[in-house]
């Protein structure tokens, strides 16, 4: 849909009990600029007062829609199932405790519109807490050395991401329900592979820093998905002409899960990492180094995160 010339943007939010701060994250996209979006909102069975505030903003403007979970699932089947509802012709996604900057929309569509052949926009972000928000990006993102630097070492906050979803459609992709922790990282990747992404530098989004995040809990899930995704891309067509960098991303996903097996306790499971024929390759006197320096630094995040001090 385009009015005024200015295409459709479809912004996806995915809520959970998110009671404490959706009010926020709903205002900051009444706030945008650029007034061409619809907000497409996925409850996932929510047992607070979130359905009542977003209801509260849907009688006051239409272009707040509102679908509910028939039963709870993870955060990657939940934008997976999200994702027939989306219309526009781009897509922005915002977590239900961030925000956007006002003109975050108005920004990237200009920028898409007159970069036809990028399939992707990201931008800078703040990290935020009560005690302190810093930017994401000090310097540039190395957006110049290509794919595989980005499968190495994944540098895109997800909120700042711009998606040309027309592109995404075109070459089938969507966020895939398998995974519930890298559904985004997957789909910006094998989007990115196959169009190009540009960078504003400007900071057009925050992202809440909070201990009980996805982002920073069930780490060894996380990780977990990053060793299964490696190995199914090693085998993708695709995929597999940055066989060099998908290993790299497996060796260090693999450390970090055996990392983070000692840091739950886990130790029966950290003695299985380490006897699995096909892990022990990648884990050699150089490895169990890099595994204490992880150890040492999600030791301290932990720390400060306890004294809610990040």
């Amino acid at each position: 849909m385009i009015i005024n010339n200015k295409p459709l943007v479809s912004i996806l939010m995915n809520s959970y009990n998110s009671e404490s701060h959706i009010e926020h994250a709903i205002n900051s996209v009444l706030s945008q600029t650029y007034k061409n979006w619809e907000l497409i909102i996925w409850d996932n069975c929510s047992i607070d007062s979130s359905i009542s505030i977003i209801d509260k903003f849907r009688k006051k403007d239409q272009r707040i829609k509102l679908y509910t979970a028939k039963k709870h699932t993870d955060l990657g089947n939940a934008r997976s199932l999200a994702w027939k509802y989306l219309r526009g012709k781009y897509l922005a996604i915002l977590d239900t405790d961030d925000y956007f900057e006002d003109k975050k929309i108005e920004i990237q569509v200009h920028c898409l519109e007159k970069n036809l052949d990028y399939g992707i926009c990201f931008s800078n972000t703040i990290y935020f807490n009560e005690k302190k928000n810093y930017p994401l990006y000090k310097k540039n993102p190395p957006v110049s050395e290509g794919i595989s630097r980005l499968i190495e070492k994944y540098y895109i906050s997800l909120g700042s991401v711009l998606i040309n979803l027309d592109k995404a459609k075109k070459n089938n992709l969507s966020f895939d329900g398998y995974f519930s922790h890298i559904a985004d990282f997957d789909l910006i990747i094998k989007l990115a592979s196959k169009e190009k992404i540009i960078y504003v530098d400007s900071i057009l989004s925050g992202w809440r820093l909070r201990s009980t995040s996805l982002t920073w809990t069930n780490q060894d899930q996380f990780y977990k998905e990053l060793i299964k995704w490696t190995n199914e891309n090693l085998k993708n067509n695709d995929l597999n002409i940055y066989s060099s960098s998908l290993i790299k991303l497996k060796k260090r996903s693999i450390q970090r899960f055996l990392g983070e097996n000692i840091i739950n306790g886990d130790l029966e499971n950290a003695r299985k990492t380490i006897s699995n024929k096909k892990y022990k390759k990648y884990l050699n006197t150089y490895s169990f180094f890099n595994i204490f320096v992880y150890l040492v630094r999600r030791y301290v995040q932990i720390l400060l995160f306890k004294l809610n001090n990040i």
